[in-house]
């Protein structure tokens, strides 16, 4: 049964009013979904199990999960991360190719930019977040490195552990995997690149809506009310999990935060189109080929992205040596025994 368009957008807004998020929880699950089925057959089996399988795909909520507590500070901490509003980054006359690759290396350039050009502080809104361009290409990053320390100590666990820390370790990679796939997923969706997240704000000589239903209604709201992808025929569109080339000259503590920042830039390109494909109706449940054919193609742009750095993380983790010298002297002290 198909519902009224209306009557889909203003549930949809009532829920965008307790908390903003990139694609509903569907969508996530989607994409994760996606990109596990391109992964090599030489990645790590455990990861197939199909209870592992099924974490990789719940977590993918997990930190909208954090953005639903009312805690400000929680708020505060958590919210950035899940966008990057390129045009916010202009008062701070801040380019994205001058971007830190650091995170609070960029805040001292947000702070010193604040000083120089006599900035307001972003207190608009009870988060204290107004204004902030946002973390989303430091976060997509962080949590790259921090899914190559888990299959780095993995590595050396499966060699020299026990069966518990081979365990652990295991379900550390299962966790990582989950939440570095939100922030890839949050990406995909064009008003998470943009200060016109919600409906366009400020002049609007095109005419485009500036209706608070927007967000949510790109979300998952045209999907429940038109018809949810077809996974089978998503998948046959998808190709197997590549390796992330690593720029020349980049140093390594950068991880892929350059690529985390072109895959935003390249989804924020879209973002007007997007508002274009609205205007011409193609988000219309009575016309909906078109925008079914953009926002499928968003979602299979996060699938085959998360798989990428999934595979690239797995293959690029070198193993942990400092463990590995632990570990040696563990065995050596039980062998003395």
């Amino acid at each position: 049964m198909k519902y009224p368009r209306n009557l889909i957008a203003a549930v949809a807004a009532l829920l965008f009013a307790l908390t903003t998020h990139a694609w509903d929880y569907e969508r996530h699950r989607l994409i994760n979904d996606l990109a596990l089925t391109t992964l090599s057959k030489d990645f790590p089996a455990f990861v197939r199990l199909p209870a592992n399988r099924e974490r990789i795909l719940f977590l993918s909520g997990e930190p909208d999960r954090w953005r639903n507590n009312r805690d400000r500070a929680l708020r505060h901490l958590n919210t950035l991360d899940h966008y990057f509003d390129i045009e916010d980054l202009q008062p701070y006359q801040i380019k994205p190719a001058n971007l830190s690759h650091f995170r609070y290396r960029f805040v001292e350039q947000m702070a010193n930019a604040r000083a120089r050009l006599k900035l307001e502080l972003p207190e608009a809104n009870s988060d204290h977040t107004k204004g902030h361009p946002g973390f989303l290409p430091w976060a997509i990053n962080e949590n790259y490195l921090k899914l190559v320390s888990a299959f780095s100590y993995l590595k050396v666990f499966e060699k020299m552990g026990t069966e518990e820390e081979k365990l652990n370790a295991r379900a550390n990679v299962i966790y990582r995997m989950g939440i570095l796939s939100h922030y890839i997923g949050d990406a995909a969706q064009p008003l998470h690149t943009t200060k016109h997240f919600n409906g366009w704000v400020g002049p609007n000589p095109k005419n485009y809506t500036t209706s608070k239903r927007f967000h949510a209604w790109i979300d998952g709201g045209f999907f429940k009310a038109t018809q949810a992808p077809n996974r089978a025929i998503l998948i046959k569109q998808l190709r197997p999990a590549a390796l992330i080339k690593r720029p020349e000259k980049t140093p390594l503590a950068s991880g892929h935060f350059q690529y985390a920042l072109n895959y935003i830039l390249a989804q924020h390109k879209k973002m007007e189109p997007l508002y274009q494909l609205d205007k011409e109706k193609g988000l219309s449940p009575e016309t909906p080929a078109a925008g079914k054919a953009f926002l499928e193609t968003q979602l299979k742009t996060g699938a085959q992205t998360l798989a990428d750095l999934w595979q690239t993380a797995q293959t690029e983790a070198p193993p942990d040596r400092y463990l590995q010298t632990y570990l040696a002297q563990r065995q050596l002290k039980q062998g003395r025994k």
